[in-house]
């Protein structure tokens, strides 16, 4: 892991499930390439069980909305936001109404992203929306 004066931002990455399908799998393979880079990453979900869960990095945190549902999970994802402080929150498209309506809920500025599903966008787009010191 590389050194860095001050901490990197953290960031959170929103995902409607852990099932193991192209998008999802982009989605830790980039959470575990943020944390590798230094930044303190959540991995949310509204069930946090599902077989890419051991696919993340142990050192990222898995948080579980137990939730049955991303449409029922706004205000769970609002707490965390509010709890965690996360610079960045990314999500993918078919959920990122409840990323926006989460972030307007919990009144913190953490920046918003919509992952496209390819891996070296999406990393370039959050480190663009990540503040310089963290």
């Amino acid at each position: 892991m590389p050194l860095h004066p001050l901490p990197l931002p953290r960031i959170a990455l929103f995902l409607p499930d852990l099932g193991d399908r192209p998008d999802r799998r982009a989605a830790i393979d980039l959470a575990n390439r943020l944390q590798d880079d230094g930044h303190a990453v959540d991995v949310v979900a509204p069930m946090g069980g599902g077989p890419l869960r051991a696919a993340l990095d142990p050192a990222i945190g898995q948080i579980d909305l137990a939730k049955r549902h991303a449409t029922t999970s706004p205000l769970a994802l609002a707490r965390v936001l509010a709890e965690r402080r996360p610079a960045v929150l990314a999500a993918p498209e078919g959920v990122f109404w409840v990323a926006r309506l989460a972030v307007r809920l919990a009144r913190g500025g953490t920046r918003l992203v919509a992952l496209s599903g390819r891996p070296e966008v999406d990393w370039a787009t959050i480190r663009a929306a990540a503040p310089r010191s963290g």
